[in-house]
Parts: C-alpha cells; sequence; structure tokens
C-alpha cells in the first residue's frame, strides 16, 4: 500500500487457488483464462466492517486460546477475495493473500485471514507482539469483466488480471483497485510493474502488451485498524490486555 514492499453466482467453485498481492501482485503458471472463468458477481454493497473485525477474531484467537471462538455475523454469499495485513501508522504490507475462485464468505475470510498474516512467503509470520499495530483489509473482488486489450480499464476503478505467454506455458498476475491510483501510475506503467512481478524480465515491446489478455474487475473493500476493532470487541480487549492468557 504505502511502500514498495506493499503488496458469483451460485456455481460449484472450482478448488480455490492462493494467490498473493505482492505489491497487491500474484503469480501463478496458468491456463488461459477470461472474465467468463470467474464466478459472475455484481457489486451490492456486500463487504461490512464484521468481516475486518472477523479477521482479528481468528488471528487473536489462533494466538490466545481462551478468545471466545469467532463467529460470523455476516453473509456467507461466495466470492473472490483477497485478505490484507498492514502494520505500522503507514501501513506497510505485512501480509496478502487472496483467490479468484468463489468461496463462501465465512470459511474464505477465516482461511484467508490466516493464511495472509502467517504464510506469505515474502514475510516472516506475524507474531502476536505485532497485533497492536496491524490494519486489516477485505476485499470482495466483483464486477469481472474482459478488457479488448490491455489498456482497456480505469485507473482508480479497476482492479486488473493479466495473463501472457512465457515460455513452459502463461503467466497471470493481479492488482488490486486502489493500487495504481495510490502510486499515481499511468495505464501503461501499471501494466509493466505487473508484468515484471509475473517474472517477465525481458523487453516490454509491443509484442508483449498485445499479447496480454485482461481481466477487470472492481471491488467492496473494507478495512478497520486494531484499535478500532478494539472498541467493537470486549472480549478481545480483555485478551489483549492480559486479563486473560
Amino acid at each position: 500500500m504505502g511502500s514498495d514492499k506493499k503488496r458469483a453466482t451460485k456455481e460449484t467453485p472450482e478448488p480455490a487457488k492462493k494467490l498473493k498481492e505482492g505489491d497487491q501482485s500474484g503469480t501463478s503458471p496458468s491456463s488461459s483464462s477470461s472474465a467468463s472463468d470467474v464466478p459472475t458477481m455484481t457489486s451490492n454493497t456486500v463487504a461490512v466492517p464484521e468481516m475486518a473485525a472477523f479477521c482479528f477474531d481468528t488471528l487473536i484467537a489462533h494466538y490466545y486460546k481462551k478468545m471466545d471462538k469467532p463467529t460470523p455475523s455476516f453473509s456467507n454469499d461466495s466470492y473472490p477475495l483477497f485478505v490484507t495485513w498492514l502494520t505500522g501508522p503507514e501501513e506497510n504490507l505485512r501480509g496478502c493473500i487472496g483467490t479468484f475462485s468463489s468461496m463462501n464468505l465465512h470459511k474464505a475470510i477465516k482461511e484467508y485471514a490466516l493464511t495472509s498474516a502467517l504464510r506469505d512467503s515474502r514475510f516472516n509470520p506475524i507474531s502476536k507482539s505485532e497485533i497492536p499495530d496491524l490494519t486489516v483489509n477485505v476485499s470482495l473482488l466483483v464486477d469481472f469483466e474482459d478488457g479488448s486489450n490491455y489498456l482497456d480499464w480505469e485507473v482508480g476503478t479497476h482492479g486488473i488480471k493479466i495473463e501472457f505467454p512465457m515460455a513452459g506455458g502463461s503467466r497471470t498476475a493481479t492488482f488490486l483497485p486502489e493500487v495504481a491510483a495510490e502510486r499515481d501510475w499511468s495505464h501503461l506503467t501499471t501494466i509493466s510493474n505487473l508484468l515484471r512481478k509475473a517474472g517477465y524480465n525481458g523487453p516490454i515491446s509491443q509484442g508483449i502488451l498485445d499479447s496480454i489478455k485482461l481481466i477487470r474487475y472492481r471491488s467492496e473493500k473494507v478495512s478497520m485498524s486494531y484499535q478500532k476493532y478494539l472498541e467493537k470487541s470486549a472480549s478481545a480487549a480483555k485478551v489483549m490486555n492480559g486479563d486473560s492468557h
């Protein structure tokens, strides 16, 4: 986010594939895909602050066994999503992993709250001593559309997922919608950075740009700091203040 280190329909989804959003990017070898391969979601304000609070519930319960077992109070509809942990006043990236497969939100947010906190290979696992410095973002991905070319998206509105051929197959990478706007990137700068994050180190020629298959999407994002979370959770405040262990 603030530094260069930062990163459905009711159909039965394919098994979820974990993607890292390093500098908000994820990379993986992939077969050809299009927006029709992603569950068709439309935005109608499903994301709510309770989702971010549930991420804190889940992480704290992982470390403090007497913490009340978290129970979701939000919709259990199916969405692709990313969970992002940030740290400090500058909100530097501390972990971010998500999936483009549609998953039920109760399971998905619990799973990715821990996966992004503890198993993002770019970082050491978040320790319990770091929890008071954290902010969490939950991004539900919606409104997937095929772009006509690598420029067919709007900075500050769309997230983008690109796929392009490389030796041995193809590569994919994604930026969430806020990335290009926060860094004041142009379309071409964004695409160039996304190609690099996907592992392409050659010259960025017009041929490479024209080979890109682009999917654009939007996100519903909720964010919560640890301080705001404690205001909502008396049981967590008791645990974190040392009244329970």
